[in-house]
């Protein structure tokens, strides 16, 4: 039934004519009425005009504007302008192209009325009983269509829809739509809306997994509308349920600005305890679904509404079923914030509210920021900047989940920062920025916060009002730098992708020191507080966000930035990047040691198919009372056939976090043009323990790739979770490529 356009030899028999020599009752100018263009008509057999229809028969090519029609036989009426077609009828209109048995063409109105229609646009086939075009619409209704991109004469996938209409160059819309896979009908959907710029996919996992049992995973991403696609989740597992969701996605504004993401996913738990984890759970019921909404939208070109919701049946339902998520994202945010921007300010209001209870929440009900970038300040050389903060704050703990009783506390606060720079270039090369500021905190309620466990037999956090209180800081600081240069046109080393080679070196120092306050961070209730982690915080204002943590310190950065640039495609290249600092503590609140450790930030991409990057912090000056955390990557593509990334994180006596050394090796093989290979492995070495591997086996069935592997997981206390899983994944194009990830939802 599908067709593929091939070249048309004419015979070498051929009588050609304009119907105007058919007789004088159908002259030229009968055919100019309804067009210009001369209506051409050739055959290989004979040719005949009977009752004032012109008749060709064998091998028959009719040429009218952007239309060329193939036939065994073809009947004119000048009159009426109609064209019947019969036997092996190739209609072509453009770039469009179909076949059928039977035809009526009106070359007037362009109306098409087709029999046992089948049709080639790359890469789509599409094929159905019968077909209609009303005529200078581009449209075409098919009944009983089907619709497939597999370019065999049996498609492995095809949709079949009661009435199809095709939009040329556009869209394809399907009423009453049946998906199958070979012979087998697998979902079915009332409506379906497919863009012929954005492919309709499908996917299949069938596997097991000892917290899940035998599982099939299915996930079908189909088109609603322009800008509109819908992606459904039909899941079942046999130590689980059934599950299913469906996932809404919209783009719409200039190039596509404005977007948004609508998640949902349901099931009856049948055994919601189940714990492959180290850690202890709470017993939680078996009724259990998310609800997402992530969305940006664009009120006017510069005012953008942002929204993160997320409602969850408990605490665990990423960790059980979306754990790449909850591996970047393991507490979502709930908030609203409406942001205007202006040449040199940015005026924001958000809300923040606690839909999940089990997750501690900051509540901003609402706050509203003020931000005035660096900007000259009453035209003069001096710079000003500002950030002021209103808002109703709420601290929300968790309440149950096994925690600690801990009281809520409020409070209204307003958060005023104004800063004056002098920005200012001395002897042609050194960059000096001196800055001063002041911050003004008005808290409405203040006091002291003694968290649970703090006391020996405190059971419950304990709050301590202490009123109103308004706290004064001042900061002062400068910061300089300057930059040397050298370019080395001889060097041309091709391997490595260097065109001449350029050195920037700039030695940079920045001093920042803060007034001790008149409140004490102590008497303060902690709302944007400052939270231990891996990384060195900022010393300036605003970049440092923790107002309520605030206290006094003086601290001195030194550091140097080294660059390597080259020519590439006419422009320039960062070929190597390396910024390294240490800041010295004359007092710092946040850091005990005299030396903060050495940070190293390096990059090296000499060519597109190689990368290394590594964010290193050394114990350099003060090993007693810092920590080594050293996270290294290296991406490699050897040839196009062997893909290669390999990472590590290396923490050593952090005081926060335990020593770890995670070894991640992620590789990639393609076998030939049909299989390919894939493994993901995860090998702690503090521990001594593989604690993650995937292998799988991949292969290309022309519209699907199929994958076949095994993973094994350790949870950290000894207990091994085996999984075994099978993938069928639709191409977007009937084309050749490998999944190159292993286990999509491990």
């Amino acid at each position: 039934m599908f067709w593929d356009r091939g070249k048309h030899s004419m015979k070498h028999r051929i009588l050609s004519f304009l119907l105007l020599l058919l007789g004088p009752a159908i002259a030229f100018g009968q055919f100019t009425n309804f067009g210009q263009a001369p209506v051409e008509i050739s055959s290989d057999g004979e040719t005949r005009f009977e009752g004032g229809v012109a008749i060709a028969d064998k091998n028959v090519v009719i040429h009218y504007g952007d239309v060329s029609i193939y036939c065994d036989h073809a009947e004119y009426n000048p009159d009426t302008h109609d064209l019947l077609l019969k036997g092996n009828v190739r209609f072509f209109r453009g770039n469009f192209a179909f076949i059928c048995d039977r035809a009526v063409y009106n070359l007037e109105t362009k109306e098409l009325k087709a029999a046992n229609f089948g049709g080639a646009k790359q890469p789509y086939q599409i094929a159905g009983e019968d077909v209609f075009s009303p005529g200078d619409i581009n449209v075409y209704v098919l009944h009983n269509g089907i619709f497939t991109t597999s370019d065999s004469s049996m498609p492995d996938y095809a949709i079949h829809a009661h009435t199809v209409r095709v939009y040329p160059n556009d869209r394809i819309i399907f009423y009453n739509a049946t998906v199958y896979v070979g012979r087998v009908p697998i979902l079915w959907l009332p409506y379906l809306y497919q863009s012929l710029s954005n492919q309709f996919s499908l996917n299949f996992e069938p596997g097991y997994k000892d917290e899940y049992g035998a599982y099939l995973l299915t996930t079908a991403m189909f088109q609603l509308a322009e800008g509109v696609t819908a992606t459904t989740h039909w899941d079942i597992r046999t130590l689980r349920g059934p599950s299913s969701g469906v996932d809404l996605n919209y783009r719409f504004g200039p190039n596509d600005e404005s977007h948004g993401l609508f998640r949902t996913y349901f099931l009856n738990d049948q055994d919601p305890n189940i714990n492959e984890t180290s850690l202890g759970r709470q017993v939680i019921s078996s009724g259990r679904y998310r609800l997402s909404y992530q969305s940006q939208t664009y009120i006017t070109s510069d005012m953008v509404l942002t929204t993160d919701l997320n409602k969850f049946s408990d605490p665990y339902i990423l960790q059980d079923f979306f754990p790449g998520e909850f591996s970047t994202d393991p507490v979502p945010d709930n908030f609203l914030q409406l942001a205007q921007k202006g040449e040199a300010y940015t005026l924001t209001a958000t809300l923040r509210y606690q839909l999940d209870t089990f997750f501690e929440s900051t509540e901003r009900l609402p706050d509203v920021s003020w931000e005035v970038a660096r900007t000259p300040f009453l035209n003069s050389p001096i710079f000003y900047e500002a950030t002021t903060n209103v808002g109703f704050l709420r601290r929300a703990f968790i309440q149950g989940f096994n925690q600690p009783p801990e009281p809520d506390y409020q409070t209204f606060r307003i958060d005023s920062f104004h800063q004056f720079l002098y920005p200012k270039t001395y002897f042609g090369w050194l960059s000096l920025i001196p800055r001063v500021g002041v911050r003004t905190t008005y808290y409405e309620r203040s006091g002291t916060f003694i968290e649970a466990g703090t006391e020996p037999g405190q059971e419950g956090g304990i709050v301590v009002n202490r009123g109103a209180r308004t706290r004064f800081i001042w900061n002062a600081g400068a910061e300089a730098s300057f930059k040397l240069s050298r370019a080395y046109e001889g060097v041309q080393v091709r391997w490595l992708g260097l065109d001449g080679l350029r050195h920037i070196i700039q030695p940079y120092t920045n001093f920042s020191w803060v007034s001790n306050p008149n409140v004490k961070p102590v008497d303060i209730l902690p709302f944007d507080r400052f939270i231990p982690n891996t990384q060195i915080p900022p010393i300036d204002f605003p970049q440092f966000v923790s107002a309520d943590s605030i206290d006094h310190w003086t601290l001195w950065r030194l550091g140097v930035r080294n660059r390597l640039q080259t020519r590439r495609d006419n422009g320039t290249l960062n070929w190597f990047d390396l910024d390294t600092y240490v800041d010295v503590n004359f007092k710092n609140p946040y850091d005990p040691a005299h030396y903060s450790n050495v940070v190293n930030k390096l990059r090296l991409n000499p060519v597109p198919w190689f990368g290394v990057g590594c964010d290193a912090q050394l114990p350099v000056f003060d090993p007693r009372h810092n920590f080594w955390d050293v996270n290294t990557y290296l991406n490699w593509t050897i040839n196009p056939s062997i893909d290669v990334q390999i990472g590590d994180r290396y923490l050593d006596h952090n005081p926060n976090e335990a020593n770890s050394n995670a070894i991640t090796f992620r590789g990639y093989l393609r076998l030939n043009e049909n299989w390919g290979f894939s493994v993901y492995e995860q090998y702690e070495a503090a521990l001594g323990q593989l604690q993650v591997q995937q292998y799988f086996i991949h292969r290309d069935l022309s519209s699907w790739v199929a994958g076949l592997g095994v993973t094994a997981n350790n949870n950290g206390s000894g207990k091994v979770s085996i999984g075994v899983a099978f993938t069928l994944t639709l191409k977007d194009l009937p084309q050749f490529g490998f999944q190159q990830r292993a286990a999509p939802h491990f």
